[in-house]
């Protein structure tokens, strides 16, 4: 008779927790989330001219565990308290916000870029389908800061932008009326990533050497853009799709400090041979 009132009792309480918690709309446990991973989210906007979008984008992160804020030349008319009121109770995010005048400083300290797009064009090329993407982002998140990157709300990430990114992502939408508002598109790259971090995430394989930083990556990849000008592989008009070209084979797999440096220190004797040969 006990057993049976304790089958029954435990019935009743999976009956309770399903009604309370349906299928689909459950909360996780914070002892299945890769909390590392979500804490090395960085959202970045850049150019945002709206504060009702800064505080949705902020309740957004709330929503999904994200918390670190990167504003690049936010509006200077920006509403800030219009701002707070949108973010309801995830006003600590937007009191804690970065604010950086360029793109390439706010994502600086970060071992992979993952700017969205829309549009096609020369430097959209490498589109990844959001939901794909998240697994490998978290996976890399692992190892160090990721920043996803959202453009303007009227015209989005620039070309010059977009190459400092490693991956560009598109959110899936109907043909007819493809483009979400800025803080829609948060919200639903926010929950990829979440859903990514609940799930089971690959362990990206340890090197010796820590990844590469962005600055590292790209005062790299300056000085070879200045040494292929210099040797003559390419003109001034063609630079723009070369770098592009060598920042897709950067973005194919994991680049340390040490194979950064190997590249600057080949690049650094090979001008220096050139300008001392006889």
């Amino acid at each position: 008779m006990k057993n049976l009132f304790a089958a029954e009792t435990a019935q009743a309480r999976t009956a309770l927790r399903e009604a309370r918690c349906p299928r689909g709309w459950c909360v996780v446990s914070s002892a299945h989330m890769n909390r590392t991973a979500l804490d090395n989210i960085r959202i970045v906007l850049v150019g945002t001219l709206y504060g009702g979008n800064v505080g949705s984008v902020c309740r957004a992160m709330a929503n999904c565990g994200i918390r670190r804020l990167r504003l690049v030349a936010p509006d200077p008319d920006i509403t800030w308290e219009f701002a707070r009121t949108m973010a309801v109770h995830a006003t600590d995010i937007l009191d804690a916000r970065e604010t950086f005048a360029t793109l390439r400083e706010a994502v600086s300290d970060c071992v992979a870029v993952a700017g969205t797009s829309r549009r096609g064009g020369l430097f959209r090329r490498r589109f990844l389908d959001a939901r794909e993407a998240a697994p490998e982002l978290v996976a890399i998140a692992q190892t160090g800061p990721v920043a996803i990157v959202f453009g303007r709300e009227d015209k989005g990430l620039l070309n010059e932008e977009l190459l400092l990114c490693t991956h560009v992502l598109r959110l899936p939408a109907a043909p007819e009326y493809p483009s979400y508002n800025l803080a829609q598109s948060t919200v639903l790259l926010c929950h990829e990533l979440f859903r990514a971090a609940a799930g089971p995430v690959r362990n990206k394989e340890l090197e010796a050497s820590p990844p590469a930083t962005m600055d590292l990556r790209e005062r790299t990849l300056d000085k070879l853009r200045d040494h292929l000008l210099n040797v003559g592989f390419m003109s001034e008009s063609d630079a723009p799709r070369m770098m592009e070209g060598f920042n897709r084979i950067l973005a194919r797999g994991a680049v340390t400090e040490a194979d950064m440096k190997l590249v600057m220190g080949a690049l650094a004797q090979t001008r220096w041979a050139l300008e001392h040969r006889q």
